[in-house]
């Protein structure tokens, strides 16, 4: 199971609360013991971006593709995570996408989901045109 926190990681980030982690969990090798958590990556909320929480896709690769909702110009991200070549490495982090909430561009993206023909999609909260000072949104096309 994988997934992202909004806090945690780097505790010299985002006032002392950390700028979030992906992760992974994995089940007992036997019956009634603890699942283990891994930390596959640790946000340091600048162009990689900072407070996780969208849910995560995986390619054919094994590659992880989510969002973050701040980092970046404050904005938020659309990333890749790229397992280790030689197992047990760190996992290397691409940012497809850094929103700027400026000139049409949106910000604060709430997800991903795969398109047809391999593209990802996804909405922001904000960002855009009209809508006073935060915008109304946009929707936003990302190739891997």
């Amino acid at each position: 199971m994988y997934g992202t926190t909004a806090f945690g990681g780097d505790l010299n980030c985002a006032g002392g609360f950390g700028c979030g982690v992906v992760y992974e969990l994995s089940p007992p090798t036997q019956k009634g013991r603890d699942w283990t958590y891994t930390t596959l990556y640790a946000f340091t909320g600048g162009n990689d971006g900072a407070i996780g929480g969208s849910a995560l896709l995986f390619d054919s690769e094994g590659n992880l593709y989510g969002t973050t909702t701040e980092g970046y110009t404050f904005a938020g991200t659309a990333f890749r995570l790229s397992p280790p070549a030689n197992g047990g490495g760190p996992w290397t982090e691409t940012t497809l996408h850094g929103f700027t909430g400026k000139n049409g561009d949106g910000a604060v993206p709430t997800g991903l989901t795969w398109g047809k023909w391999g593209d990802l999609y996804g909405v922001t909260g904000e960002g855009g045109t009209g809508c006073q000072r935060l915008g109304c949104g946009t929707t936003f096309e990302v190739r891997p």
